[in-house]
């Protein structure tokens, strides 16, 4: 349970959101700070009684097929079928559209997840479903949501040697959009923007690390930096880390 404290910090934080964001459009890219306090609003505002729900289903076929049809009315325009956010729209907004697979959204409990798609989230594009989703269909969604990992997995498996593989310009680009997605940002700098609490990354391609050692990296991190406290991007698949690899080894002056 979150102490007072976070709880104060987390209405803190969404103020400072607030007063960041105050008079920009959307036509314009944001700073650093601003798109840092909007992707971790998502993360704060959740409050202490959403977390004592309770999803009453259980990931079975039916349950899961249920809140697959919700999912591709609702919210596959911005998210994509295939949860990755690499839509129009989705890549229009700043920051862009969440990767449905990624660590970041995993993460959260089922509780969490229900909140988020009944309130939304101010500033960050993700709009109430409150009233066009019931709390029923919500909870399947979520359900349905929690198995997109598993099903890019087996999809991946199925498509392997048939779909044609991604240029290298398309990797960077996708890595790109990942690198922002799951917030590398907030604690690596690249170009002059981003936290300090990792390594610069701007000249990454220069530091002699192969593609593999990266993904290896990504994957485990404390297995190939000890005490490294960065968090570990397992659930993210073998394109998506192949995306971000290629993306920060074009990082070069």
């Amino acid at each position: 349970m979150k102490s007072y404290l976070e709880r104060f910090l987390g209405r803190g934080l969404v103020v400072a959101v607030s007063f960041a964001m105050y008079g920009c459009t959307a036509h314009e890219k944001p700073s650093a700070v601003e798109t840092v306090l909007a992707n971790a609003a998502k993360d704060v505002v959740i409050p202490i009684e959403a977390e004592r729900s309770q999803n009453p289903f259980h990931d079975d076929e039916k349950v899961v097929s249920q809140g697959k049809e919700i999912y591709m009315q609702s919210c596959a325009i911005c998210h994509g079928s295939d949860g990755h956010g690499k839509t129009i729209l989705g890549q229009g907004m700043y920051p862009p559209a969440m990767d449905m697979t990624s660590p970041h959204v995993q993460h959260w409990k089922d509780a969490e997840m229900f909140w988020i798609i009944q309130n939304g989230v101010r500033l960050t594009g993700m709009p109430s479903w409150k009233e066009a989703i019931s709390e029923q269909d919500t909870w399947k969604l979520v359900t349905f949501i929690r198995q997109l990992p598993k099903l890019e997995t087996a999809q991946t498996k199925m498509d392997e040697g048939s779909r044609p593989s991604q240029t290298e310009e398309q990797k960077i680009a996708y890595g790109k959009t990942l690198y922002r997605q799951e917030g590398c940002f907030i604690c690596h700098r690249l170009d002059g923007e981003g936290g300090k609490v990792g390594p610069d990354l701007t000249e990454e391609a220069n530091r002699g690390r192969s593609p593999d050692w990266l993904i290896g990296h990504f994957r485990d991190p404390k297995a190939y930096v000890p005490g490294s406290i960065m968090p570990s991007f397992k659930n993210l698949t073998n394109e998506q880390l192949s995306g971000l690899t290629a993306f920060l080894l074009s990082q070069k002056k």
